[in-house]
């Protein structure tokens, strides 16, 4: 393998590597933007106080303000769906977009990046040990997670889009899209 197909390959991966990142926060920002919207609904008082910058706590409140009723009741089973869907990339995303990037080949011409990230204990069995993730990506393995990602942002956006449009919630750039002038 020349130096010219090792920097086509990780040029490439770090491409798809962007548009998984961005196509995980355009979720990630509509959850948040959710729970904005929702503080002006009592019913969701508690799960909106406060604002969280993580995905995870942000897919939580959702889910609970979802399981509360109120404005929310008729998405729920729709804004669920896509909450599993974005939830089931939380690991992936966090090794692409915080993990340290090594390229890696074969004599026979297999390549893929090696993502490795640090994670803070947590889990059942080791509740106190940290631990090293290290995961393969070649680029077949980056433009399935791109394909994915990308439509699941496309989806939670057209969902968003019409939930806000339907509670009167349409506004700012969520409007522009409504309308048709932009999109994921």
């Amino acid at each position: 393998m020349d130096q010219a197909e090792i920097r086509a390959i990780i040029e490439e991966g770090m491409h798809l590597r962007g548009w998984i990142s961005n196509a995980y926060a355009q979720v990630e920002y509509l959850l948040g933007d959710l729970i904005m919207q929702c503080r002006a609904y009592p019913i969701y008082a508690e799960q909106t106080a406060t604002f969280t910058h993580s995905a995870t706590k942000r897919v939580a409140k959702v889910r609970t303000m979802l399981n509360l009723g109120g404005p929310l009741a008729p998405y729920a089973a729709r804004v669920g769906e896509m909450l599993d869907a974005f939830s089931n990339n939380h690991d992936t995303r966090n090794l692409l977009a915080h993990g340290f990037c090594e390229f890696h080949h074969t004599p026979s011409g297999d390549a893929g990046l090696v993502f490795s990230r640090f994670e803070r204990g947590g889990g059942a069995e080791n509740q106190n040990e940290d631990s090293l993730v290290v995961r393969t990506f070649r680029l077949v393995d980056l433009q399935y997670h791109e394909a994915q990602l990308t439509h699941q942002s496309k989806a939670a956006l057209e969902l968003f889009t019409e939930m806000y449009a339907e509670l009167g919630w349409v506004r700012g750039h969520l409007a522009v899209i409504a309308q048709g002038v932009g999109g994921a």
